[in-house]
């Protein structure tokens, strides 16, 4: 099914998508599939006020936010789809209080960013974008988008020395923060739909977030192109089986989201310290037998 499904361009969608996604990790991470199923449920009851501790939660955060995104200028709404699985799946590994480095690769107009700076007031925030726009998206501000980024700053005005702005595109900002050594608690994964981008995105995320942190794949069953490892459900797929073992599931939906479990801190092997060829001399251990 795979080698057929790379093959034949189908006109997917969401449920569809979901549906080919939770096959492929049927397959060899079970786990994820149980998530997908008891997540739902959890938010479901969560909405409808059956779980009422996490429904005060929900409650509380979403006034918050929503008093504030009253004052900003939106256009778009897409990320409020997120607000019950983010209160539901957030406290599992943090507290509200905690001082957070949140990474947000993809920020458009800064209503995700709100969400993180309300839903953590002790946090500091890096946002990655090149405000420019994407192939992706119809956007209903202006056809060109000259506003995006002034349009950003406006909502995120009363945060501002919280948000650090790093514009460019994350292929090769993401790079830069690996040789800064830079390090985040929180990483949400949103730039680029297109699965070699957001492979190379998740990749380059990993190596920044920090052991326990949590790692938000967004869009993940988001149909945006016709060719089944074109889309970011390929990429999330690929990904979760490259670092199989390294994290946790705390949410599987619409999202993924993982928690990081362990963190290695990769040193040279032996064999690559001295060069006999050059003069130097091998350790012991790997010098030659006759």
């Amino acid at each position: 099914m795979t080698a057929l499904t790379s093959k034949i361009k189908f006109n997917w969608t969401p449920r569809s998508l979901t549906v080919l996604f939770l096959w492929w990790m049927g397959k060899g991470r079970p786990s994820v599939v149980a998530h997908y199923v008891t997540d739902s449920l959890r938010c479901y009851l969560v909405q409808r006020g059956l779980l009422p501790g996490t429904a005060r939660h929900l409650d509380e955060v979403r006034t918050d936010f929503e008093a504030l995104a009253a004052q900003g200028q939106f256009k778009e709404r897409w990320f409020d789809r997120n607000i019950v699985p983010w209160s539901v799946s957030l406290p599992k590994a943090f507290d509200r209080a905690d001082s957070l480095r949140i990474l947000e690769i993809g920020s458009w107009e800064g209503r995700s960013t709100l969400f993180l700076m309300t839903y953590f007031p002790q946090a500091k925030l890096t946002a990655v974008d090149t405000w420019a726009g994407s192939d992706e998206h119809h956007y209903n501000a202006t056809a060109d988008l000259r506003d995006l980024e002034s349009r950003f700053d406006r909502n995120l005005g009363p945060h501002s020395t919280r948000v650090t702005k790093r514009k460019g595109s994350s292929l090769y900002v993401l790079p830069q923060l690996v040789e800064e050594d830079q390090e985040y608690d929180l990483i949400y994964v949103d730039a680029s739909h297109f699965a070699d981008d957001a492979l190379t995105d998740a990749v380059n995320a990993w190596r920044v977030l920090g052991e326990g942190g949590v790692m938000i794949f967004d869009d993940v069953m988001w149909p945006a192109y016709k060719r089944t490892r074109a889309n970011t459900a390929w990429a999330i797929h690929s990904f979760l089986k490259y670092h199989s073992g390294e994290f946790k599931i705390l949410h599987a939906g619409y999202q993924i989201i993982v928690q990081k479990k362990v963190s290695f801190k990769d040193s040279p092997a032996e064999w690559n310290g001295p060069d006999p060829v050059h003069g130097d001399v091998m350790p012991e251990s790997l010098t030659p037998t006759r």
